[in-house]
């Protein structure tokens, strides 16, 4: 019986041969776009971010070094490997952890490093610009924490205009050059299908808002 089921499968598809998927392909501007991606990542643009505001503001470079190596562990590095271990596990679709469902957990883990890491940078001293910028931080990721349960936000957009922010306070206008960095980023966002530009945009309205509000809080502006 099955060798009979066997033998007509095999003659169906001799007579209507399967058709595979052809793969779209890749254009220089998905593959601009997904390098874009990865180097925006929001643990990643921290690395430079807390780095320049504490070599700015630190009393000395071993000072400096010290309090961007709490905040990198805290902020970056221990989220990353969290997701990094969760994407080997299989609980993860990927290191973006793209799927909005799946961002609950790992964004309250990394909640959790942050506040660590700035209760660690407050007994140690820490200048008020590197206070300022992880309190951002963390208000700006909890409010995204909040919104991403209902709506997909932009967390890259939230990184990336954060930092460019903290750069045009500490350091004045000219640093709105950077600006432009937003809009690619918004772009390869949505060029890969992971944001609306709606999204894109409420991720730079909320990084920009929280950051203003937090170094004026510090008295810093």
């Amino acid at each position: 019986m099955k060798a009979r089921m066997k033998k007509r499968s095999t003659l169906l598809e001799e007579k209507y041969p399967r058709s595979e998927p052809t793969p779209l392909p890749i254009g220089p501007g998905k593959w601009g776009a997904k390098v874009i991606s990865e180097v925006a990542n929001p643990l990643l643009v921290a690395l430079p971010t807390f780095l320049l505001v504490a070599l700015a503001t630190a009393p000395d470079v071993l000072h400096a070094l010290l309090w961007w190596g709490i905040a990198v562990l805290g902020i970056s590095l221990a989220p990353l490997l969290f997701i990094w271990q969760g994407v080997r596990r299989g609980r993860y679709s990927d290191h973006h952890v793209s799927k909005r469902e799946q961002r609950r957990v790992p964004l309250l883990f990394g909640l959790a490093c942050m506040v660590l890491a700035f209760v660690l940078l407050l007994f140690l001293h820490a200048s008020l610009p590197l206070l300022a910028t992880v309190t951002a931080t963390l208000v700006a990721v909890a409010v995204a924490a909040v919104i991403t349960q209902y709506w997909k936000i932009s967390l890259h957009l939230v990184g990336i205009a954060g930092a460019v922010t903290v750069c045009c306070l500490l350091w004045g206008p000219l640093c709105l050059f950077l600006s432009p960095l937003v809009v690619l980023v918004g772009w390869a966002r949505w060029r890969l299908h992971a944001h609306t530009w709606f999204q894109a945009l409420a991720g730079t309205i909320l990084a920009v808002s929280v950051t203003l509000l937090m170094y004026r809080l510090f008295g810093l502006v």
